[in-house]
Protein backbone atom coordinates (compact mmCIF):
# COMPACT_ATOMS: atom_id res chain seq x y z
CA UNK A 1 0.00 0.00 0.00
CA UNK A 2 2.41 2.62 -1.27
CA UNK A 3 3.21 5.48 -3.63
CA UNK A 4 6.65 6.41 -4.92
CA UNK A 5 8.07 9.21 -2.78
CA UNK A 6 8.61 11.12 -6.04
CA UNK A 7 4.92 12.01 -6.14
CA UNK A 8 5.35 14.10 -2.98
CA UNK A 9 8.22 15.95 -4.64
CA UNK A 10 5.89 16.61 -7.56
CA UNK A 11 3.33 18.12 -5.17
CA UNK A 12 6.04 20.25 -3.57
CA UNK A 13 7.32 21.49 -6.93
CA UNK A 14 3.84 22.47 -8.07
CA UNK A 15 3.06 24.10 -4.72
CA UNK A 16 6.18 26.25 -5.03
CA UNK A 17 5.22 27.30 -8.56
CA UNK A 18 1.85 28.42 -7.23
CA UNK A 19 3.37 30.24 -4.27
CA UNK A 20 2.14 27.90 -1.53
CA UNK A 21 4.05 27.37 1.70
CA UNK A 22 5.20 23.75 1.32
CA UNK A 23 7.78 23.76 4.11
CA UNK A 24 5.74 21.28 6.15
CA UNK A 25 5.70 18.82 3.24
CA UNK A 26 9.44 19.26 2.72
CA UNK A 27 10.18 18.73 6.41
CA UNK A 28 8.14 15.52 6.42
CA UNK A 29 10.02 14.24 3.40
CA UNK A 30 13.45 15.12 4.73
CA UNK A 31 12.70 13.09 7.85
CA UNK A 32 12.20 10.02 5.61
CA UNK A 33 14.52 10.95 2.73
CA UNK A 34 16.00 7.46 2.47
CA UNK A 35 12.58 5.93 1.76
CA UNK A 36 11.70 5.37 -1.90
CA UNK A 37 8.03 4.78 -1.09
CA UNK A 38 5.44 6.34 1.21
CA UNK A 39 2.15 5.00 2.58
CA UNK A 40 -1.28 5.94 1.27
CA UNK A 41 -1.88 8.07 4.37
CA UNK A 42 1.21 10.16 3.60
CA UNK A 43 0.04 10.99 0.09
CA UNK A 44 -3.54 11.71 1.19
CA UNK A 45 -2.20 14.06 3.86
CA UNK A 46 -0.01 15.86 1.31
CA UNK A 47 -2.87 16.21 -1.17
CA UNK A 48 -5.20 17.58 1.49
CA UNK A 49 -2.50 19.99 2.67
CA UNK A 50 -2.00 21.38 -0.84
CA UNK A 51 -5.75 21.45 -1.47
CA UNK A 52 -6.17 23.68 1.58
CA UNK A 53 -3.24 25.87 0.56
CA UNK A 54 -4.36 26.35 -3.06
CA UNK A 55 -8.13 25.77 -2.85
CA UNK A 56 -7.87 23.68 -6.02
CA UNK A 57 -10.51 21.02 -6.67
CA UNK A 58 -8.67 19.88 -9.83
CA UNK A 59 -5.21 19.68 -8.31
CA UNK A 60 -4.25 16.42 -10.01
CA UNK A 61 -5.11 17.73 -13.47
CA UNK A 62 -3.20 20.96 -12.95
CA UNK A 63 -0.10 19.24 -11.56
CA UNK A 64 0.06 16.80 -14.48
CA UNK A 65 -0.49 19.67 -16.93
CA UNK A 66 2.13 22.11 -15.65
CA UNK A 67 5.09 19.99 -14.55
CA UNK A 68 7.00 17.01 -15.83
CA UNK A 69 6.13 14.38 -13.24
CA UNK A 70 9.12 12.82 -11.48
CA UNK A 71 6.92 9.95 -10.31
CA UNK A 72 6.30 8.68 -13.86
CA UNK A 73 9.88 9.10 -15.13
CA UNK A 74 11.04 5.45 -14.72
CA UNK A 75 8.00 4.11 -16.57
CA UNK A 76 8.21 6.80 -19.26
CA UNK A 77 11.82 5.78 -19.96
CA UNK A 78 10.73 2.20 -20.60
CA UNK A 79 7.83 3.37 -22.78
CA UNK A 80 10.02 5.55 -24.99
CA UNK A 81 12.44 2.68 -25.66
CA UNK A 82 9.68 0.24 -26.67
CA UNK A 83 9.51 -0.94 -30.28
CA UNK A 84 5.81 -0.22 -30.94
CA UNK A 85 3.12 1.89 -29.35
CA UNK A 86 1.23 -1.21 -28.27
CA UNK A 87 4.36 -2.61 -26.62
CA UNK A 88 4.96 0.79 -25.03
CA UNK A 89 1.51 0.76 -23.39
CA UNK A 90 1.88 -2.85 -22.26
CA UNK A 91 5.26 -2.04 -20.70
CA UNK A 92 3.75 0.96 -18.91
CA UNK A 93 1.09 -1.32 -17.45
CA UNK A 94 3.59 -4.03 -16.48
CA UNK A 95 5.80 -1.56 -14.63
CA UNK A 96 3.15 0.80 -13.25
CA UNK A 97 3.76 -0.67 -9.80
CA UNK A 98 6.98 1.36 -9.72
CA UNK A 99 4.64 4.34 -9.22
CA UNK A 100 2.08 2.82 -6.86
CA UNK A 101 -0.09 -0.21 -6.18
CA UNK A 102 -3.19 1.99 -5.69
CA UNK A 103 -4.42 1.50 -9.27
CA UNK A 104 -4.27 -1.82 -11.06
CA UNK A 105 -3.82 -1.09 -14.78
CA UNK A 106 -4.78 -3.31 -17.70
CA UNK A 107 -5.13 -3.07 -21.49
CA UNK A 108 -8.31 -4.07 -23.29
CA UNK A 109 -8.55 -4.13 -27.10
CA UNK A 110 -11.29 -4.54 -29.71
CA UNK A 111 -11.14 -4.31 -33.50
CA UNK A 112 -11.66 -0.55 -33.34
CA UNK A 113 -10.54 0.62 -29.90
CA UNK A 114 -8.07 0.09 -27.11
CA UNK A 115 -8.63 1.06 -23.49
CA UNK A 116 -6.29 1.53 -20.56
CA UNK A 117 -8.33 0.49 -17.51
CA UNK A 118 -7.69 1.61 -13.94
CA UNK A 119 -9.12 -0.55 -11.15
CA UNK A 120 -8.65 0.55 -7.55
CA UNK A 121 -6.79 -1.57 -5.06
CA UNK A 122 -9.42 -2.25 -2.35
CA UNK A 123 -7.08 -0.70 0.21
CA UNK A 124 -7.16 2.51 -1.86
CA UNK A 125 -10.94 2.36 -2.44
CA UNK A 126 -11.64 3.17 1.21
CA UNK A 127 -9.85 6.53 1.08
CA UNK A 128 -11.34 9.99 0.52
CA UNK A 129 -12.92 10.74 -2.85
CA UNK A 130 -10.89 13.94 -3.27
CA UNK A 131 -7.53 12.16 -2.99
CA UNK A 132 -8.60 9.30 -5.27
CA UNK A 133 -9.87 11.79 -7.87
CA UNK A 134 -6.56 13.69 -7.97
CA UNK A 135 -4.49 10.52 -8.36
CA UNK A 136 -6.72 9.21 -11.15
CA UNK A 137 -6.69 12.57 -12.95
CA UNK A 138 -2.88 12.64 -12.79
CA UNK A 139 -2.73 9.10 -14.16
CA UNK A 140 -5.12 9.83 -17.03
CA UNK A 141 -3.41 13.03 -18.16
CA UNK A 142 0.00 11.40 -17.76
CA UNK A 143 -1.24 8.65 -20.07
CA UNK A 144 -2.14 11.20 -22.74
CA UNK A 145 1.20 13.01 -22.35
CA UNK A 146 3.17 9.74 -22.51
CA UNK A 147 1.46 8.79 -25.78
CA UNK A 148 2.25 12.25 -27.16
CA UNK A 149 5.91 11.84 -26.19
CA UNK A 150 6.07 8.48 -27.99
CA UNK A 151 4.16 9.47 -31.13
CA UNK A 152 5.39 13.04 -31.43
CA UNK A 153 1.91 14.55 -31.51
CA UNK A 154 -1.20 14.87 -29.35
CA UNK A 155 -3.29 11.68 -29.13
CA UNK A 156 -6.86 12.69 -28.32
CA UNK A 157 -8.92 10.01 -26.55
CA UNK A 158 -12.33 9.00 -27.88
CA UNK A 159 -13.84 8.89 -24.40
CA UNK A 160 -12.91 8.72 -20.73
CA UNK A 161 -14.87 6.97 -17.98
CA UNK A 162 -14.43 8.12 -14.38
CA UNK A 163 -15.48 6.10 -11.34
CA UNK A 164 -16.15 9.24 -9.31
CA UNK A 165 -19.02 11.79 -9.41
CA UNK A 166 -19.17 14.58 -11.96
CA UNK A 167 -17.14 17.60 -10.77
CA UNK A 168 -18.79 21.02 -10.61
CA UNK A 169 -16.38 22.54 -13.12
CA UNK A 170 -15.58 20.51 -16.24
CA UNK A 171 -13.78 23.23 -18.22
CA UNK A 172 -10.30 21.90 -17.41
CA UNK A 173 -11.29 18.34 -18.31
CA UNK A 174 -12.66 19.31 -21.72
CA UNK A 175 -9.71 21.61 -22.39
CA UNK A 176 -7.09 18.98 -21.57
CA UNK A 177 -8.77 15.82 -22.88
CA UNK A 178 -11.04 17.23 -25.65
CA UNK A 179 -13.27 14.15 -25.66
CA UNK A 180 -16.46 12.64 -24.26
CA UNK A 181 -16.46 12.39 -20.45
CA UNK A 182 -18.64 9.97 -18.49
CA UNK A 183 -18.78 9.97 -14.71
CA UNK A 184 -20.02 7.61 -11.98
CA UNK A 185 -18.90 4.59 -13.98
CA UNK A 186 -18.11 1.21 -12.47
CA UNK A 187 -14.51 1.46 -13.63
CA UNK A 188 -12.20 4.19 -14.89
CA UNK A 189 -10.77 3.89 -18.39
CA UNK A 190 -9.37 5.99 -21.21
CA UNK A 191 -10.32 4.89 -24.73
CA UNK A 192 -8.42 5.51 -27.98
CA UNK A 193 -8.72 4.47 -31.62
CA UNK A 194 -7.11 1.09 -32.27
CA UNK A 195 -5.42 2.30 -35.46
CA UNK A 196 -2.98 4.35 -33.36
CA UNK A 197 -1.17 1.04 -32.84
CA UNK A 198 -0.50 0.76 -36.56
CA UNK A 199 0.62 4.33 -37.14
CA UNK A 200 3.55 4.63 -34.78
CA UNK A 201 6.76 2.75 -34.08
CA UNK A 202 9.69 3.85 -31.99
CA UNK A 203 13.45 3.51 -32.29
CA UNK A 204 14.44 0.83 -29.87
CA UNK A 205 17.86 0.45 -28.30
CA UNK A 206 17.35 -3.12 -27.07
CA UNK A 207 20.29 -3.13 -24.68
CA UNK A 208 19.02 -0.05 -22.89
CA UNK A 209 15.42 -1.33 -22.85
CA UNK A 210 16.52 -4.68 -21.45
CA UNK A 211 18.54 -2.95 -18.73
CA UNK A 212 15.68 -0.61 -17.79
CA UNK A 213 13.20 -3.48 -17.58
CA UNK A 214 15.56 -5.64 -15.53
CA UNK A 215 16.08 -2.88 -12.97
CA UNK A 216 12.34 -2.17 -12.83
CA UNK A 217 11.45 -5.84 -12.39
CA UNK A 218 13.98 -6.21 -9.57
CA UNK A 219 12.58 -3.20 -7.73
CA UNK A 220 9.00 -4.46 -8.09
CA UNK A 221 10.08 -7.86 -6.81
CA UNK A 222 11.57 -6.25 -3.71
CA UNK A 223 8.39 -4.27 -3.07
CA UNK A 224 6.27 -7.31 -2.36
CA UNK A 225 2.49 -7.13 -2.25
CA UNK A 226 -0.50 -8.10 -0.18
CA UNK A 227 -1.57 -11.73 -0.59
CA UNK A 228 -3.95 -12.25 -3.52
CA UNK A 229 -6.51 -14.05 -1.33
CA UNK A 230 -6.76 -11.09 1.04
CA UNK A 231 -7.09 -8.64 -1.86
CA UNK A 232 -9.87 -10.70 -3.47
CA UNK A 233 -11.67 -10.97 -0.14
CA UNK A 234 -11.48 -7.21 0.37
CA UNK A 235 -12.82 -6.60 -3.14
CA UNK A 236 -15.75 -8.92 -2.44
CA UNK A 237 -16.58 -7.24 0.87
CA UNK A 238 -16.50 -3.76 -0.70
CA UNK A 239 -18.48 -4.83 -3.76
CA UNK A 240 -21.40 -5.88 -1.54
CA UNK A 241 -21.80 -2.44 0.04
CA UNK A 242 -24.09 -1.21 1.48
CA UNK A 243 -24.88 -4.79 2.46
CA UNK A 244 -22.51 -6.74 4.69
CA UNK A 245 -21.36 -10.09 3.47
CA UNK A 246 -20.66 -13.20 5.55
CA UNK A 247 -17.78 -15.62 5.52
CA UNK A 248 -20.10 -18.21 3.95
CA UNK A 249 -20.96 -15.83 1.10
CA UNK A 250 -17.29 -14.93 0.70
CA UNK A 251 -16.13 -18.55 0.61
CA UNK A 252 -18.77 -19.35 -2.02
CA UNK A 253 -17.64 -16.35 -4.09
CA UNK A 254 -14.03 -17.56 -3.85
CA UNK A 255 -15.03 -21.15 -4.74
CA UNK A 256 -13.79 -22.76 -1.56
CA UNK A 257 -15.28 -24.12 1.62
CA UNK A 258 -15.69 -22.00 4.74
CA UNK A 259 -13.22 -24.20 6.59
CA UNK A 260 -10.61 -23.92 3.81
CA UNK A 261 -10.95 -20.14 3.74
CA UNK A 262 -10.61 -19.91 7.51
CA UNK A 263 -7.51 -22.11 7.45
CA UNK A 264 -5.85 -20.09 4.67
CA UNK A 265 -6.57 -16.81 6.46
CA UNK A 266 -5.20 -18.23 9.70
CA UNK A 267 -2.01 -19.23 7.86
CA UNK A 268 -1.78 -15.57 6.77
CA UNK A 269 -2.16 -14.46 10.40
CA UNK A 270 -5.57 -12.87 9.89
CA UNK A 271 -9.29 -13.70 9.81
CA UNK A 272 -12.46 -12.76 7.95
CA UNK A 273 -13.68 -10.73 10.91
CA UNK A 274 -10.42 -8.82 11.20
CA UNK A 275 -10.33 -7.98 7.48
CA UNK A 276 -13.96 -6.85 7.47
CA UNK A 277 -13.58 -4.76 10.63
CA UNK A 278 -10.49 -3.01 9.27
CA UNK A 279 -12.35 -2.08 6.08
CA UNK A 280 -15.44 -0.96 8.01
CA UNK A 281 -13.35 1.26 10.26
CA UNK A 282 -11.35 2.80 7.40
CA UNK A 283 -14.55 3.55 5.47
CA UNK A 284 -16.19 5.01 8.57
CA UNK A 285 -13.23 7.32 9.15
CA UNK A 286 -13.26 8.41 5.51
CA UNK A 287 -16.96 9.30 5.60
CA UNK A 288 -16.52 11.17 8.88
CA UNK A 289 -13.48 13.09 7.60
CA UNK A 290 -15.31 14.12 4.42
CA UNK A 291 -18.22 15.46 6.54
CA UNK A 292 -20.71 14.94 3.70
CA UNK A 293 -22.94 12.32 5.35
CA UNK A 294 -24.92 12.00 8.57
CA UNK A 295 -24.30 9.25 11.12
CA UNK A 296 -27.50 7.54 9.96
CA UNK A 297 -26.30 7.62 6.33
CA UNK A 298 -22.88 6.27 7.28
CA UNK A 299 -24.49 3.49 9.31
CA UNK A 300 -26.58 2.48 6.29
CA UNK A 301 -23.66 2.62 3.84
CA UNK A 302 -21.59 0.37 6.09
CA UNK A 303 -24.42 -2.14 6.46
CA UNK A 304 -25.33 -1.63 10.13
CA UNK A 305 -28.94 -2.26 11.13
CA UNK A 306 -29.09 0.86 13.30
CA UNK A 307 -26.90 3.88 13.91
CA UNK A 308 -26.54 2.88 17.57
CA UNK A 309 -24.91 -0.39 16.47
CA UNK A 310 -22.48 1.54 14.28
CA UNK A 311 -21.66 3.96 17.12
CA UNK A 312 -20.87 1.04 19.47
CA UNK A 313 -18.74 -0.62 16.78
CA UNK A 314 -16.76 2.55 16.13
CA UNK A 315 -16.21 3.33 19.80
CA UNK A 316 -15.11 -0.23 20.57
CA UNK A 317 -12.25 0.13 18.04
CA UNK A 318 -11.25 3.76 18.57
CA UNK A 319 -12.39 4.69 22.11
CA UNK A 320 -14.19 7.66 20.47
CA UNK A 321 -17.71 8.14 19.25
CA UNK A 322 -18.03 8.97 15.54
CA UNK A 323 -18.84 12.61 16.35
CA UNK A 324 -15.82 12.86 18.68
CA UNK A 325 -13.60 11.48 15.91
CA UNK A 326 -15.08 13.93 13.40
CA UNK A 327 -14.09 16.84 15.64
CA UNK A 328 -10.63 15.43 16.44
CA UNK A 329 -9.61 12.85 13.79
CA UNK A 330 -6.51 10.79 14.48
Amino acid sequence: MYFSTSIIWDLIEYGKIKGADVSALENNLFSTKTQKYVAYDDLVGALNYLHTALDDDCLGLHIAEHISLKVTAPVNSIMLESKTLEESIKNAIDYSRLISDALDCSLETTDNHFSVIYQENPNWTVYQTYAKQQVLDMALLSNVKSLAAYTGHRCTPLCIHFNYPKPKNLHGYYRLFNCQLRFNRERSEIIFERNLFNKHAGRTEYGLLKNLKAKAAEEIKNLGSEHELILELKKHILNQKPARTTIDDASQHLNQSRRTLQRKLKDLDTSFKRIEYELQLRLAKTYLEEQQKSIDEISYLLGFSESSVFIRFFKSLTSQTPLEYQKHPR
